[in-house]
């Protein structure tokens, strides 16, 4: 099952989810490929790359420069974890492919091949609407939309969810979207509270149970170059992002059926 973590709106809490996620998969025994797609690497330095050592990257097979099963690297310290690296040439990606055929279906291409090598394949998907963001629906099975409550979200998330309406009415994606994660939730303030509130009243079947809490260790654990489940076991974002993990199996598995 290919997983993407996937909000256009930036600062949502993405990288965190899908490399957490991909770090809980693969201390349950399966094997898990984490995919970097942004520039700014920070997936990639989560698990310890430096940005110098990027190369091969997931934008060398974009352009078809070298195949997929070339550029899939062990992430060092966490057995069962593959990594896929970002490059910054993903930001120049949609000038790097504008003359080629279906440059959307690139990326699809390049990683369903992969699935049977994998029990789960994790995609950190980029903000915006690039080239890169708009492959994501045709190469993932199942879409998770990390979200931070906060008022601007309520904004986003609804353009997001109408975008998805018109992807599926066009028949241009089939991946499901297996639902809405909270992140960064501080419920000591008012406000989030409310917008908890507001984002689970109208997406009462679509929100995941398990929120993510405000939690410094979190903030801490990239530049250590380990995911937080890793660096602070037993912090409570550590296991919230336990949780979440077999949650998201189990509800995704259910509604790939």
């Amino acid at each position: 099952m290919i997983i993407a973590a996937f909000n256009p709106k930036g600062g949502s809490g993405k990288t965190t989810t899908a490399v957490n996620v991909a770090a809980v998969l693969a201390s349950m025994g399966r094997r898990v490929l984490l995919i970097d797609l942004e520039a700014d690497l920070n997936a990639s330095i989560s698990l310890g790359v430096r940005p110098a050592d990027v190369r091969p990257s997931i934008a060398e097979v974009l352009l078809r420069e070298r195949r997929p099963a070339d550029v899939i690297r062990p992430v060092r310290g966490t057995p069962n974890l593959f990594l896929i690296t970002g490059s910054p040439e993903l930001a120049r990606m949609d000038r790097s492919l504008r003359n080629a055929r279906e440059p959307e279906r690139r990326l699809a291409d390049a990683i369903k091949p992969l699935k049977s090598q994998f029990d789960n394949i994790l995609l950190d998907s980029p903000s915006g609407f690039s080239l890169i963001a708009r492959s994501v629906p045709l190469a993932a099975d199942q879409l998770v939309m990390p979200i931070r409550a906060e008022s601007l979200s309520l904004e986003s998330l609804a353009h997001f969810l109408t975008w998805y309406r018109d992807l599926n009415t066009e028949r241009r994606t089939t991946a499901h979207l297996c639902g809405i994660l909270l992140t960064m939730v501080d419920y000591r303030r008012q406000a989030t509270r409310e917008i908890v509130e507001i984002i689970r009243l109208h997406n009462r079947r679509g929100v995941f149970a398990t929120e993510i809490p405000q939690d410094q260790r979190v903030a801490e654990s990239p530049s250590h170059g380990l995911p937080v489940v890793a660096y602070a076991p037993a912090s409570r974002g550590s296991r919230a992002y336990r949780q979440f993990a077999a949650e998201v199996l189990k509800r995704c598995a259910r509604r790939a059926r």
